[in-house]
């Protein structure tokens, strides 16, 4: 996946932004009065988009009756079982694309360059092959899913969704679909969902400390990429103080070269901004 490289272009047909709009519109009619002073949950407002979606494309389950849409926060996403063993079940669910790939999401250039790009896939047979992108962050509920259990009982595959946002269905890689807004969450709940990026500033006074304890200074603003704490291999030694998990990224004497560092934080000094 060439990151940075690609824009987002996909332009709806007349009819499906027509329909977009009849959904907007509808969508408009359905909140609650107290939203117009507070601004709603993103996760309930993407919910009455997917009930929508599931009306005017007639969308049915696996079972031949209507879809109902839902949110499902206990079912973290990206394959990873309820029950080892135990295939997720996603179809129904409303959630989000999010950039989960270790490799892809560490490199240099993926951290630096948002927005995240990931690929759309069309199904031929047994094969799979892309064919756009679709953005980090974007609204989906899962029509359909193709999976198989691997090694540490996870699951891989596709889930087919349709893009809240366009109303295009599509194919995503299973492990790049989240089930919460991550981004509407405190920083050390977000985490649990998996990477996002923090901006850092000494609040607390807690220096950031690596595995063996060793604690260093950094500078204002700096950009962190933040690790899922469910799935990091590392734990804090300073867990009461520092215990969030992150990679720093510092430039080598080299053009384009890059090492990493990885370290933990107290979350008072960071600000999630992606």
């Amino acid at each position: 996946m060439e990151t940075g490289k690609h824009r987002f272009t996909h332009r709806p047909a007349g009819r499906r932004a027509a329909v977009l709009l009849l959904v907007l519109l509808l969508l408009a009619g359905m909140l609650p009065p107290a939203c117009a002073e507070t601004a709603p949950d993103r996760a309930d407002v993407d919910l009455v988009m997917a009930r929508k979606a599931v009306y005017v494309f007639s969308l049915k389950g696996r079972d031949g009756e209507p879809l109902s849409p839902r949110k499902d926060p206990d079912l973290y996403g990206r394959g990873e079982p309820l029950v080892y063993g135990e295939e997720p079940d996603y179809v129904g669910v409303v959630g989000y694309m999010a950039l989960q790939n270790h490799w892809d999401v560490s490199r240099f250039n993926t951290f630096s360059e948002v927005p995240w790009l990931l690929p759309e896939y069309r199904r031929d047979g047994d094969n799979w092959q892309i064919t756009g992108t679709i953005q980090h962050k974007t609204p989906v509920l899962v029509v359909d899913q193709v999976l198989r259990e691997e090694k540490g009982h996870k699951f891989a595959g596709y889930v087919q969704v349709v893009r809240l946002d366009t109303l295009a269905r599509v194919w995503v890689d299973v492990r790049q679909f989240t089930t919460v807004p991550y981004w509407t969450l405190e920083l050390d709940e977000a985490v649990q969902y998996g990477f996002c990026i923090a901006v850092y500033k000494d609040r607390s006074r807690y220096e950031p400390t690596d595995r063996k304890n060793h604690r260093g200074t950094l500078p204002e603003g700096f950009r962190i990429l933040m690790c899922c704490t469910r799935v990091s291999r590392y734990f804090s030694p300073d867990r009461e103080n520092n215990p969030l998990p992150g990679i720093v990224f510092r430039s080598a004497e080299e053009k384009d070269s890059y090492y990493r560092t990885f370290l933990f934080f107290n979350p008072d000094d960071l600000t999630l901004v992606y």
